[in-house]
């Protein structure tokens, strides 16, 4: 198997930390072949005769890896319903649900255990490291962060990043795009407490969502025809969604968990087909889905998950090419704003991977609690510590009335445009630029003050770059968080003070990480 560069770049980096951990967690972009990164892993495990596992959440996943051992040659058994481990076999590949039921029929526990959406799952890993101490474990996920706040780092002792999506999408590896949100206010008007929202100022706000513009009219207008993800925020308006596309002339289906296997699968594979135009969903295609004819996400979810964003976007920047046909680019159209909430997809992201601690402070007391979003009430926070018996999971009522039909108000959807790429530019237009920003980081250096940090943020916002790339070149060769810099960058740009914090955390953990 021929590995991409960086591809083969993250293989060596998880073999050289495994030399002083025993838990590692890789994180590489949705596209990025993670699958076939880590059953290269697997077949030189093969050829040690290790015990190896491939833990996935779902069947589609498993297939997934089954197919993609079989290809390279790795002979393997599979954990699951219907199919026993099998002494026969020293690899398999494990369904994480069937493996829960079986703890104690497991014949030979794994040497190297792999964990495919390690993100997922948080108390099923813990559980695991409990029964297989002696197992070296690599988590492989595309968003090392829960919104539960709890920290992966919790189980996996350090992270190993892949390359951004801006650079894979730059070296052909995935699909460029064209993002397209609504001109809305209302998340950036909100407090911060702590990490997160003001729970109350959010509730307020949560009784005006809306969804922007037409989503038929927009696909119809920007991705006609073209294969499409449609993510809802309920099962009832994922079905009614895919009604609505099928009334107005296209083959919509929708597709969620309650459905046998079978049936996703014949959907998936009508879509990848080409017999399908688009299929809507909750959540059942957020991660593991693996179509590259995908040319369309259509958000009709709001969410305060950055990985699940993540999660949505990427499931449209697979490259396709068959026949004479190429797919040319990626159409994003964000009806609910999320953009306002995550950022770009391209921007810097510092990845949440030791949680984040979200409290909020009664009126009355000066007593701190913690709040958890809920997964059934959908943005809703809850001060429960756990899950475990919870009634808003049993009670329909409850979840029908929270998660009513987000109201839709008339409008159009505006591009973000992408600015043009540096090395595009004319070579008098970058000279012109380096110059001017090598005299604001010596003016800087002689006197900080605004003026410089005013002019280089002017400087990134024309070159399409992040507000802290400001920051680092300010700072190169500090090894100490430039508090007052980041308060200035803020002010600048008119973020609220949570925006400093959660950078200066950021910035502390990058700085640990190359000390």
């Amino acid at each position: 198997m021929n590995l991409r560069p960086y591809q083969k770049q993250a293989f060596e980096e998880v073999r050289s930390a495994f030399r002083d951990h025993d838990r590692i967690c890789l994180q590489m972009p949705t596209g990025a072949g993670k699958t076939v990164l880590f059953s290269d892993m697997v077949k030189h495990a093969a050829r040690k005769e290790n015990q190896t596992w491939i833990l996935v959440p779902r069947n589609e996943l498993l297939l997934q890896a089954s197919d993609q051992l079989a290809e390279i040659g790795v002979n393997h058994g599979i954990i699951a319903a219907g199919h026993n481990e099998s002494r026969a076999y020293r690899t398999h590949i494990v369904s994480s649900n069937t493996l829960i039921r079986r703890w104690d029929k497991i014949k030979k526990p794994p040497r190297f255990l792999i964990i495919d959406e390690s993100h997922l799952f948080y108390k099923r890993q813990i559980e695991i490291i409990k029964r297989f101490p002696d197992t070296k474990i690599l988590g492989v996920t595309a968003t090392p962060e829960r919104l539960d706040g709890l920290g992966l780092n919790e189980i996996y002792e350090t992270l190993i990043e892949g390359p951004g999506m801006q650079t894979l999408i730059e070296l052909g590896f995935l699909s460029p795009f064209r993002y397209f949100c609504p001109p809305l206010q209302g998340l950036d008007q909100i407090h911060r407490k702590g990490t997160d929202y003001n729970p109350d100022e959010l509730a307020e706000l949560l009784t005006k969502r809306q969804i922007y513009g037409d989503a038929i009219r927009h696909y119809r207008k920007y991705a006609h025809n073209k294969p499409a993800l449609v993510f809802c925020r309920s099962v009832k308006a994922a079905a009614e969604t895919a009604e609505r596309f099928s009334e107005a002339g296209y083959r919509f289906e929708n597709i969620d968990g309650r459905m046998n296997y079978k049936r996703r699968k014949t959907l998936i594979e009508g879509l990848r087909a080409g017999r399908l135009h688009g299929l809507t969903s909750c959540e059942l295609v957020t991660y593991g889905l693996d179509v590259p004819r995908v040319e369309a996400i259509i958000m009709l979810r709001p969410t305060l998950s950055t990985a699940l964003y993540y999660q949505m976007i990427g499931r449209g920047l697979r490259p396709f090419m068959e026949g004479g046909y190429i797919k040319r680019e990626c159409i994003i159209l964000d009806h609910v704003n999320n953009l306002l909430e995550h950022g770009h997809p391209l921007a810097f992201h510092a990845w949440r991977f030791k949680g984040t601690e979200k409290r909020h402070k009664r009126k009355d007391s000066n007593i701190s609690i913690n709040l958890r979003l809920c997964p059934e009430l959908d943005f809703m926070y809850c001060d429960r510590p756990s899950c475990q018996n919870c009634p808003h999971g049993k009670t329909g009522a409850q979840i029908a009335q929270r998660r009513a039909d987000l109201e839709q108000i008339e409008g159009s959807l505006k591009e973000i445009k992408s600015p043009v790429e540096w090395k595009s530019r004319p070579f008098w237009e970058r000279r012109d630029y380096v110059d001017k920003i090598n005299a604001e980081i010596e003016s800087y250096h002689r006197k900080p003050g605004p003026g410089p940090v005013e002019e280089l943020i002017g400087i990134a916002d024309a070159l399409g770059r992040d507000p802290m790339w400001v920051y680092w070149r300010l700072s190169e060769g500090q090894r100490l968080v430039n508090v007052s810099l980041l308060h200035e960058i803020a002010r600048i740009k008119g973020y609220k003070p949570g925006w400093a914090h959660f950078r200066g955390e950021a910035v502390r953990k990058r700085l640990k990480r190359t000390a």
